[in-house]
Order: structure tokens, then C-alpha cells, then sequence
């Protein structure tokens, strides 16, 4: 049971201290990650999704004209937001 307890500790402390990163991508947006990936926020992304996530167009829920190609992904791409 303390294995168990201690195991689970220590990879708690391994996600949460992680940090962030950010990178400039290719097609000039810049992509920040948080949390060993468990969140992705990325700018100017107009990639296609893959279809091993479940994915939501946020501009077609609320939607102010113009497409940002704002894409955010949690849980390491098993779910994705995006607006374009």
C-alpha cells in the first residue's frame, strides 16, 4: 500500500514540475506546452486534427467572423479545440 501511495507521489511531482515550454512552429505561430503536454496552446495552426482525438470546432459555437487558427489540446491530444 505504501509502494502504491509513494509511486503515485512521485509521479505527481514529476508531472506537476514539468513546467512549460515554448517554441516558435513553423507556419510563424508559436505552440506553448504545460504540464509535460498534458495542455497544448498553439497560435497561426491550421493543421488538420488526427482522428485519435475527439475534436470540437470552437468556431462553429461561438464564432466572432474571422478564423484565428487557435488550437489547444489537453490530456496529450486525446482531446482538441481549435478555431478554424
Amino acid at each position: 500500500m505504501k509502494s502504491k501511495l509513494l509511486l503515485s507521489a512521485a509521479l505527481a511531482t514529476l508531472v506537476f514540475a514539468s513546467g512549460c515550454a515554448t517554441r516558435t512552429t513553423a507556419s510563424g505561430g508559436r505552440e506553448t506546452t504545460i504540464l509535460g503536454g498534458a495542455v497544448t496552446v498553439a497560435t497561426n495552426s491550421f493543421e488538420p486534427t488526427t482522428p485519435a482525438t475527439l475534436d470540437a470546432d470552437t468556431s462553429k459555437l461561438a464564432s466572432k467572423g474571422d478564423p484565428s487558427g487557435k488550437k489547444t489540446t489537453l490530456f496529450w491530444g486525446l482531446i482538441t479545440l481549435h478555431d478554424y
